[in-house]
């Protein structure tokens, strides 16, 4: 499939070792090039951000592109500037937390990326002209509507000039559907959602305690990029203050600025620090592909947050590594967790 794309894509594509097309985007990526609308239920982890990025930058149209939360705004836009390294297509974000004097500026690029309140904001003052755009994507559209953003994504998506939409969901209750067709009542819906683990591979790990030195021990051994998850903020700062002194590590989580959080995010992506110790803030919408291992230092309180956690690594055919401890009380969801991954785990 990529090499019927431009010659310009095809070799950012090379550049950042996309070694071949995930199955959402074998299907979707010739949907959206033809100009039909898509609703696309698919993972975390599936490989859906290039499979709307390379539609949109092959057909060079004013686009538009809403996210719930800022580091997914954030990670799309880097995705976009990747992806689209040799196009000639301008791309802004625009997104809370950050001043309006940069945003105004951006707000005529080729490409938006965006969170619907500063979105509507910049809209609202005259800034920013949503007529304009001629396609229009939604991500995590689910989140949209648990985060109480749907009305504000039907207002925005209502004073576009979009004929082209794509709306990208883990799941697809009735509101998201409902959202959809009202403006795209044609769109194909293709469903990538059954969770495969092929490329990762499962290790839990009993404990009682002392788990900063067994994290400390798997990372420093560790040659590649690695995100700890925690339950609490509080988890994450003291793993940080325990492993820091020892180890190049960055901190991410819902209390720091939103400057901080990016410049930890940066340093992270080109690999100034091999280590992420994040909340759950990263487990959606943190899209760093060559990701090979994941920690969960406190195991997840459900099975979505297992799959999103474990999605940020094994991504487009590269394989990956989780590894999660758990106590004695947490191990019915460790049995949980085995029966809907069905895969050979290792277990010691």
């Amino acid at each position: 499939m990529f090499d019927q794309l431009s010659d310009q894509l095809k070799r950012a594509l090379e550049e950042i070792d996309y070694q071949r097309p995930t199955k959402v985007q074998e299907l979707t990526i010739p949907v959206l090039m033809s100009g039909k609308s898509v609703i696309v239920q698919a993972k975390t982890g599936s490989g859906k951000t290039a499979s709307y990025l390379i539609p949109v930058l092959e057909r060079e149209e004013d686009t538009l592109i809403l996210t719930p939360t800022r580091e997914l705004a954030d990670q799309v836009a880097y995705e976009a500037k990747r992806l689209g390294k040799y196009k000639r297509m301008s791309i802004g974000v625009i997104i809370g937390g950050v001043g309006y004097e940069k945003q105004e500026r951006e707000s005529n690029s080729d490409i938006i990326v965006g969170t619907p309140g500063r979105i509507l904001d910049l809209w609202g003052k005259g800034v920013l002209d949503l007529a304009r755009f001629k396609v229009a994507v939604v991500d995590e559209v689910d989140r949209m509507l648990d985060m109480g953003f749907i009305e504000d994504v039907r207002m925005i998506l209502s004073k576009t000039d979009a004929d082209l939409f794509g709306f990208f969901s883990a799941t697809v209750p009735s509101e998201v559907k409902k959202l959809a067709e009202g403006f795209a009542r044609d769109a194909s819906f293709l469903k990538v959602d059954e969770y495969k683990p092929v490329e990762i591979e499962h290790e839990f790990y009993p404990v009682r305690d002392n788990w900063n030195e067994k994290v400390y021990n798997v990372l420093k051994d560790a040659k590649s990029k690695t995100i700890v998850f925690t339950n609490t903020k509080s988890r994450a700062e003291a793993l940080y203050d325990r492993v820091s002194d020892r180890l190049t590590v960055s901190l991410l989580h819902g209390d720091m600025s939103q400057g901080a959080r990016r410049r930890n995010l940066m340093n992270f992506r080109k690999g100034y620090s091999d280590v992420l110790i994040s909340t759950d803030l990263a487990a959606r919408g943190i899209d760093v592909i060559d990701v090979e291992q994941v920690i969960n230092f406190d195991l997840p309180r459900d099975l979505d947050t297992y799959i999103h956690r474990v999605g940020r690594t094994g991504r487009l055919g590269r394989t990956g590594r989780a590894i999660s401890y758990y106590t004695r009380r947490e191990e019915e969801m460790v049995s949980r967790i085995k029966n809907l991954l069905k895969s050979p785990l290792i277990n010691e």
